[in-house]
């Protein structure tokens, strides 16, 4: 017996009530997870890892803690989460505000220089530098899903490269993604003596100082060229 067309349409109604009801709940989840990221975020740029309790990050972001666990099952889970959240804030405004400079080591230049501005304006970014220096050093169950995180800024700095190298003003012996591993690594060991020797005070600094390491190292054999690019490279 075939089913009758008004036991179709209510079907179809009732699946429609159910997804209609699902939207908004998936979207007040989804604001949750947000505001506990947002919250992480300032707990971990203050205290690290370490220093980071979840009962602290549960009280701050106001939620219940059936409601943290639902999403969070461990303070390493959190602590990956937000590194990534944060780490893809930093990366999507660094790379909007800095796709039109006029060659890959200007480019270059004006991402570093974005990235040291938007930790000023952000302070909860700093949890990346902090996350990423306590984790970094472990070899956790979450070590090699952290260092995968990486591959993300690594191939960041690739593509400049691959630019430079299509531009012809960077070297074309480099290989593109070792160069990126390499100014990852430089990144980071001027984020860790910047705060181990300043608390981060100089990290603008220590910032031009490593661009024109950088581009004097990477760039083809043009110094008057080098310079422009650094002075270019600055997105003031």
């Amino acid at each position: 017996m075939k089913p009758s067309g008004r036991y179709i349409i209510t079907m179809v109604s009732g699946l429609t009530d159910q997804v209609q009801r699902k939207r908004p709940m998936q979207a007040r989840a989804e604001r949750t997870r947000e505001t506990i990221l947002d919250c992480a975020a300032a707990a971990f740029a203050r205290g690290g890892y370490e220093g980071t309790s979840l009962n602290d990050v549960v009280r701050e972001s106001g939620v219940t803690k059936g409601a943290f666990y639902f999403h969070f099952g461990s303070k390493e889970e959190l602590a990956l989460a937000t590194f990534r959240y944060k780490q893809r804030q930093l990366l999507d405004r660094a790379t909007a505000e800095t796709d039109e400079q006029p060659d890959a080591l200007a480019q270059l230049a004006a991402v570093l220089r974005t990235r040291v501005r938007l930790y000023v304006e952000d302070p909860s970014a700093r949890c990346v530098l902090r996350i990423g220096a306590e984790l970094g050093a472990t070899a956790g169950p979450g070590a090699a899903e952290f260092a995968s995180f990486h591959e993300t800024t690594i191939n960041m700095f690739a593509d400049i490269v691959r630019r430079g190298r299509r531009e012809g003003i960077i070297r074309a012996d480099l290989d593109p993604h070792i160069t990126g591993e390499a100014i990852l690594a430089a990144v980071v060991g001027t984020d860790r003596i910047s705060r181990i020797l300043a608390n981060g005070a100089d990290i603008e600094r220590r910032t031009d100082a490593l661009i024109d390491l950088l581009v004097h190292g990477i760039a083809c054999d043009t110094p008057a060229s080098r310079q422009d690019a650094i002075t270019k490279g600055d997105p003031q």
